[in-house]
C-alpha cells in the first residue's frame, strides 16, 4: 500500500472531543487527577497567625531588656504552642521553650523577642485571591500537598478511564499500563473505559506515521477504541501520536511538550509522519532512531519528537519540540513555566 493511500493523523484524530464529566473529590483522593475548574485561596493561608515551632505565646514588649540577670516574668495564663496552634489574642511572637526557666516565682523569660518570631501570619503562606490550581492541570504530590495543607474540603477533577485488552502481549500490555498509570488514569474493565486498548490483528498498513502503521482508531457512540497490534514499536508510536492526543481530550488536560536543541542530524522520510526517538546529551538531544525503534533504542530514550509528514528531517544544532517518553499532562508549576 503507497503512502499516498494512508489516513493521516488528522483524518483520524477525532475533533471536538468533550472532557470526561467532573467529580468532587477529598484531597486525599486527587493524585493523578486533572483539576475541572480553577481553585482559588480567596481568604489566603494561614486564616489567622499561627505558631512557626514550639514555644511560648507571647507580646514582644513585654520581654524588653530581659536578660539571664533580669528575666521578665511570664504572666501564669501563658499558653504553651505546639507549631500550627493559633496565637491567642495579643500575642504577636512565640519564644523558645529553651529561653524560659521555672523559678519559684513562675516562669520567667531571659530572652527578649522581635515581633512576628516564631509565627506565620494572616496569608502569610498563600496570599489572598493567589490562584492554587487551574483548570487543566494535573494534580502531582506537591498540588495535592497543598491542596491537603491548606484544608481545602474538595475539588473537582477529572479522571480518564482506560482499559487494556489481556490479548495484547504481556510486554506491551506492562509498559502502555505503566505509562497510562503515571498519567494518573484509571485503569478499568472495557464497559468502564472511555478509551479502550485493543489487540488488533496484523494485517495492511492503514496509518501514515512510522511506528504505529498498523494500528487503527474506531469510535462508537461512547467510547473510543485504538486497535494495537502485537508489536512494541508499534505500541509506543501509537500511544504518543494517538493515545496521548485522545487521552488529553478525555482528560480536559494538556500534554506536556518542551523545546531541545539536537545533538546530530535528524534524517525523516517524507509522506510519513515519523516518531524520533532521542536522549539527552549534555545541553542537548541525540537522535537515536527515527521511525523504527529497536528494544536497544527504546531503553535509551529519554523523549520522542513528532516529526510532521512534510518534514526531510533536521540539521544539527536544530530546535525541535519534544516529549518526555511515555508522555506527561502538565501541571500548574509547568503552566507557570511556560509561561
Amino acid at each position: 500500500m503507497t503512502a499516498s493511500r494512508l489516513l493521516s493523523l488528522a483524518e483520524i484524530l477525532p475533533s471536538g472531543l468533550a472532557p470526561v464529566a467532573a467529580v468532587e473529590v477529598h484531597p486525599d483522593a486527587a493524585l493523578g487527577a486533572i483539576a475541572a475548574e480553577d481553585v482559588l485561596m480567596a481568604e489566603g493561608w494561614p486564616r489567622m497567625a499561627v505558631a512557626r515551632e514550639p514555644g511560648y505565646a507571647v507580646r514582644s514588649r513585654m520581654l524588653i531588656g530581659a536578660t539571664a540577670y533580669e528575666p521578665a516574668l511570664l504572666p501564669k495564663s501563658i499558653a504553651r504552642l505546639a507549631a500550627g496552634d493559633a496565637l491567642p489574642d495579643g500575642a504577636d511572637a512565640v519564644l523558645p521553650a529553651p529561653a524560659v526557666v521555672a523559678s519559684p516565682m513562675g516562669l520567667e523569660a531571659f530572652a527578649t523577642i522581635c515581633p512576628g518570631e516564631g509565627i506565620r501570619r494572616q496569608g502569610q503562606d498563600w496570599p489572598a485571591g493567589r490562584l492554587l490550581l487551574r483548570e487543566g492541570s494535573r494534580i502531582g504530590p506537591l498540588e495535592q500537598a497543598l491542596l491537603l495543607a491548606m484544608k481545602v474540603p474538595a475539588t473537582r477533577v477529572r479522571r480518564a478511564a482506560v482499559s487494556l485488552d489481556r490479548a495484547l502481549p504481556d510486554a506491551v500490555c506492562h509498559l502502555l499500563a505503566g505509562w497510562a498509570g503515571a498519567l494518573g488514569l484509571m485503569i478499568t474493565g472495557p464497559a468502564q473505559a472511555q478509551f479502550r486498548l485493543e489487540a488488533g490483528p496484523p494485517g495492511e498498513a492503514s496509518l501514515a506515521l512510522r511506528p504505529g502503521r498498523f494500528g487503527a482508531l474506531h469510535r462508537d457512540a461512547e467510547t473510543i477504541r485504538l486497535a494495537i497490534p502485537p508489536d512494541l514499536a508499534e505500541a509506543t508510536g501509537l500511544w504518543h501520536a494517538v493515545a496521548l492526543p485522545v487521552l488529553a481530550s478525555l482528560s480536559g488536560a494538556r500534554p506536556v511538550q518542551s523545546r531541545g536543541r539536537l545533538a546530530g542530524k535528524l534524517v525523516s522520510s517524507i509522506g510519513f509522519t515519523e516518531l524520533a526517538f532521542l536522549r539527552r546529551e549534555g545541553e542537548a538531544w541525540l537522535p537515536l532512531e527515527t521511525g523504527d525503534c529497536t528494544l536497544a533504542t527504546l531503553a535509551q530514550a529519554q523523549a520522542v519528537s513528532l516529526i510532521p509528514a512534510g518534514s526531510e528531517g533536521q540539521p544539527a544544532g536544530a530546535e525541535i519540540s519534544l516529549l518526555p517518553l511515555g508522555g506527561a499532562f502538565s501541571t500548574m508549576n509547568d503552566r507557570i513555566l511556560a509561561r
